[in-house]
């Protein structure tokens, strides 16, 4: 099969720039990447001279979590299962072929992936880490406690660890600091103690696991570098001095997620408290990511959302890093393409359109290279594995 008539933009496209483009798909695959279709080919899907991007890539989304801020999660097994299923599909709808879930009622999300690699029904590639591995210093009364393996100590990281990998955890994920969407929840402070990180990192690692860590806290951003962490999410109250650590550090990597900090509420009471809790957040995150992106850093691409969500529906997260953290438009596309699949560990498979890589392909109308609010918008098709699924 032949994707002809299309836009590559070089930086995600292994160096090939064209306007009339075109990619040869063959068993799932990407065969060729050519800059003109070859004569006589058959099989031909015409672009119509719009852009085709790299499957997009979500690092940091919750699969059971079904709208926004505040949502209950406290819902029937049952119930769960069946919304993420449905949930699954929508983030085709959108564009991201890879998803990484940082926590799912249940575990849910790791059943979701071996059905969807079973081929029962489209959804992404997902990346779970099951459960969220944290100290009980957060109310357990909490809707959110659904998603949560409490630990305290080193020993209960370790054993806690472990069992998230007997239950299929593709990566390992802690609360190093509170959480602006828990009651009991402080931001600003870290929870966890640097031997229980450590010991989490030392676990994961000789299990084949990596460990991504839920950090607002500047202290808690700089214990998790220093500990070995791979993707600090958040990353709030990032401080100069810290960025230069981590420039030192190649192998941590940050996880923005300016989507979670959106309010869409409309509710009143509720759309001001919301709003008084995280527009500081917000202004803090964003000064503090730019500073980030200023000195080099590659960053990934997370919405701490999910496609039922209005932030997937507006494209909220290309708006902010944009609008907040005034980046290039070929970066941000990058953060959520190629960068995310190098810092995932999965850029052998997936995240440029490139030979021998995944089929995992996004049509979109524009050049977002030029114009990123073509990215606000649903694609115009997706390509999962080589099959068109939107």
């Amino acid at each position: 099969m032949y994707l002809t008539n299309c836009r590559l933009l070089p930086e995600l496209s292994g160096g090939v720039a064209a306007e009339h483009g075109c990619v040869e798909i063959k068993d799932g695959l990407i065969a060729a990447v050519l800059p003109t279709a070859p004569e006589g080919a058959a099989d031909v899907y015409d672009c119509g001279g719009m852009t085709l991007l790299p499957g997009l890539i979500d690092l940091h989304t919750h699969i059971t979590i079904m709208s926004g801020v505040g949502v209950d999660a406290a819902q029937d097994p049952m119930q769960v299962m069946v919304e993420a299923s449905a949930q699954a599909k929508r983030y085709l709808d959108y564009g991201f072929t890879t998803v990484r879930d940082c926590g799912s009622i249940g575990r849910c999300a790791n059943y979701v992936k071996r059905m969807i690699d079973a081929g029962v029904f489209d959804g992404p590639d997902i990346i779970a880490c099951g459960s969220t591995l944290m100290p009980s210093v957060e109310s357990k009364l909490s809707n959110f406690s659904s998603i949560i393996h409490f630990c305290d100590g080193a020993e209960e990281f370790r054993r806690g660890v472990r069992e998230e990998i007997a239950a299929q955890a593709d990566f390992i994920k802690i609360y190093a600091s509170g959480s602006a969407f828990l009651p009991t929840g402080v931001p600003k402070h870290p929870i966890m103690t640097r031997e229980e990180i450590r010991t989490a990192v030392e676990t994961a690692e000789a299990n084949g696991r990596y460990v991504a860590a839920h950090c607002h806290a500047d202290r808690a951003i700089l214990d998790c570098v220093r500990s070995g962490v791979r993707t600090i999410e958040h990353a709030t109250y990032l401080s100069e001095g810290t960025v230069e650590v981590l420039r030192e550090t190649p192998e941590t990597y940050l996880v923005p997620t300016f989507a979670a900090m959106f309010v869409s509420q409309t509710e009143p009471k509720a759309r001001a408290f919301w709003l008084a809790r995280l527009t500081p957040m917000l202004e803090s995150c964003a000064a503090a990511i730019e500073k980030a992106y200023r000195a080099g850093e590659k960053i990934g691409f997370g919405t701490d959302s999910a496609p039922m969500s209005k932030q997937y529906e507006q494209g909220v997260e290309f708006q902010y890093r944009k609008d907040y953290c005034h980046m290039e438009n070929i970066d941000i596309l990058l953060q959520a393409t190629k960068y995310s699949a190098e810092i995932a560990g999965i850029s052998g498979r997936v995240g440029e359109i490139k030979s021998s890589l995944q089929a995992d392909l996004v049509l979109v109308d524009g050049n977002p290279a030029e114009d990123l609010s073509v990215m606000y918008k649903r694609p115009k098709k997706v390509w999962k594995k080589g099959k068109m699924v939107v």
